[in-house]
């Protein structure tokens, strides 16, 4: 999804809806159009990965094997990703995935709730 002018004015730009930072359990297929997760890989394959970040666990598609390229089981990691709604709930498709070795989670977690406040 895009915001700005769709004429085709070169003067004018599109840009891309937010990534919203979200947990697992919390993505809803009605509201979410582009999320951020962070957590820990508990699978990869060739173009595909599975993730738990302590609320639930996901499986995020992407488009072919390079931009898995380096990811390993037990690695932290942040997703940027589209929820497409299903009948029966969503499917994330990963736009990318940022490593997160040695990244403090607690710390993480601590700062995000003061900022919640």
């Amino acid at each position: 999804m895009y915001l700005g002018m769709p004429n085709g004015n070169s003067n004018q730009f599109r840009r891309r809806l937010p990534a919203l930072e979200r947990k697992i359990v919390e993505i809803s297929a009605d509201r979410d159009v582009r999320v951020r997760l962070t957590g820990m890989v508990i699978g990869v394959s060739e173009s595909s990965l599975m993730m738990d970040d302590g609320t639930g666990k996901v499986e995020v598609l992407f488009d072919g094997p390079e931009a898995l390229a380096g990811i390993r089981e037990g690695q932290m990691v942040r997703i940027f990703a589209r929820i497409l709604p299903l009948i029966d709930g969503f499917e994330c498709r990963g736009e990318c995935v940022q490593n997160l070795e040695g990244f403090d989670m607690g710390l993480y977690e601590k700062a995000r709730a003061i900022m919640v406040r």
